[in-house]
């Protein structure tokens, strides 16, 4: 008997494991966890969680080269993650840290009432946690545009239903989501449902808007379980996609996972090369990270770069209305594409500069020259910030002469992709900061310190908390989350 117990525990134990290496993403040879975050311990690593290399940027003289580009971009998925792993005493590795999507997750007051598509506000002051050097505040405001109602959308989910997405934070917090965003749908809209798992399953062909009960039932049904072996969802998900497309609407493809990418394209590279040519049907492509443990954050920044779209990271309900109703507008109208800003210093003022954030995303000024440069898309209303530290040669006077020229180039979607520049200058320095300066230079030091970065200088958590309450962040749910998230940090990081 006892033998017999011992076979069947043996047995059970070779189920459970080819169970748990049947979940795994075939882009890699690492296997899906499978596990919710309530499983690990706190303090613990997430080896499984893979993220895109930062290499901090170092000072440059302007001797050498007085001019920096970046690619804009406007995902958000870093500073909900951290926000994750924070609020459940994680450790947060330094490539979690992403320090432009840590900026371009709030909103702020710029307004754009020029006549193009973008613009940019500059602003100088005094770096908090260095006090030889400044900081300067490129933030570029896009158009607010208000949806004409009979603009309609073509969607197409791509839901991974694998073994891995079991836990609470995956799939059923998934349906919650996308059932927020069929909520709001209208009767012009089309909605198309792809799963994959073992195979690829349609479930749903070009529904229109109002079956709200169908799609929502269709959704709501969904259960996982399963290998990623073997998926043609990509695909699928595409041809369903350019099936039902509209003609001056909304195409887009909602890839929504954990990190299993066997969507039916064995490599990064191809299927970056597949999403890429796709974009030029019109056919957009966003991101959806769920959960903790297999998440493969460098693979969904790769595919929304290279699918003209947006990558996302939910992690609430709360986050999910956010992403799904409150910018949702801006989600879905894509007003500048390929939108890139080079900023260039007065090499008479400045002496040497270095840009925060936006590592993988720098350009060169041949890239920046050329048009077909592919860069980041920008959508209605959304504000993109970048930051850079400022070390000037003498302490200048206001209107001393230009110390910066800020040129920001996009392909004009609403005109018809017609490229388009916009050249803004700074001549003198802030002695009182404005709100949004402040709260901006609290999430880059608040980044600095998460990575416990070489250049932190003297940032520290306090000087954080103090500053946010400078800025007026009090009728605003998430900067007020943000106070509340670094409190935290503090008390339970630092004990």
């Amino acid at each position: 008997m006892k033998k017999l117990m011992c076979l069947l525990l043996s047995v059970l134990l070779l189920v459970v494991t080819g169970c748990a290496a049947g979940s795994g993403n075939s882009l890699s040879d690492a296997g899906g966890m499978g596990d919710s975050m309530s499983n690990y311990a706190p303090g613990e690593d997430y080896n499984e969680d893979q993220y895109l290399e930062i290499k901090e940027a170092d000072y440059v003289s302007t001797e050498v080269n007085n001019k920096v580009n970046v690619s804009l971009d406007s995902s958000t998925a870093a500073y909900a993650n951290i926000r994750k792993l924070i609020n459940n005493m994680y450790n947060i590795p330094k490539d979690a840290v992403n320090i432009e999507q840590m900026l371009n997750y709030f909103n702020y007051s710029y307004v754009n009432e020029t006549e193009h598509q973008l613009t940019s506000f500059l602003e100088m002051a005094k770096c908090p946690w260095k006090e030889s050097s400044y900081l300067l505040s490129v933030a570029v405001q896009a158009k607010d545009y208000v949806i004409e109602e009979d603009v309609a959308n073509n969607f197409v989910f791509l839901i991974d239903v694998s073994g891995s997405m079991y836990s609470n934070d995956k799939l059923p917090l998934l349906i919650e989501a996308f059932n927020i965003l069929i909520e709001n749908l209208n009767e012009n809209d089309r909605v198309s449902v792809v799963t994959y798992a073992g195979s690829e399953s349609v479930l749903l062909d070009g529904a229109y808007g109002h079956e709200k009960t169908k799609i929502s039932a269709v959704i709501s049904d969904l259960t996982a379980g399963g290998s990623t072996a073997g998926s043609k969802g990509i695909k699928k998900a595409y041809e369903l996609a350019e099936k039902h497309f509209i003609s001056g609407g909304n195409n887009r493809v909602f890839l929504a996972t954990d990190g299993d990418f066997n969507v039916g394209i064995n490599t990064i590279a191809g299927l970056k090369h597949f999403i890429s040519e796709k974009r030029n049907t019109g056919v957009y492509l966003s991101l959806f990270g769920f959960g903790t443990g297999n998440l493969k954050a460098d693979t969904m920044d790769t595919l929304a770069q290279a699918g003209n779209g947006n990558y996302y990271y939910i992690d609430s309900i709360l986050e999910a209305q956010k992403v799904f109703v409150t910018e949702l507008g801006g989600t879905l109208q894509t007003v500048a594409k390929d939108a890139k800003v080079q900023v260039e210093f007065n090499k008479d003022v400045v002496s040497q500069y270095r840009l925060i954030g936006y590592e993988n995303k720098i350009l060169t000024d041949e890239e920046f020259d050329n048009n077909e440069t592919d860069a980041g898309e920008i959508g209605a209303g959304h504000t993109t910030v970048c930051l850079i530290e400022v070390v000037l040669k003498d302490e200048i006077e206001a209107g001393f002469e230009e110390i910066v020229k800020c040129t920001v180039r996009y392909k004009d979607v609403l005109d018809g992709e017609l490229d388009k520049e916009v050249v803004t200058s700074l001549t003198n320095v802030t002695i009182a900061p404005s709100h949004d300066f402040l709260f901006q230079t609290a999430v880059v030091e608040f980044g600095l310190v998460l990575r416990d970065s070489k250049y932190k200088g003297e940032a520290s958590l306090e000087s954080i908390i103090e500053r946010v309450n400078k800025a007026v962040y009090q009728q605003d749910t998430f900067k007020k989350e943000f106070l509340q998230l670094v409190i935290k940090y503090m008390e339970d990081y630092n004990r």
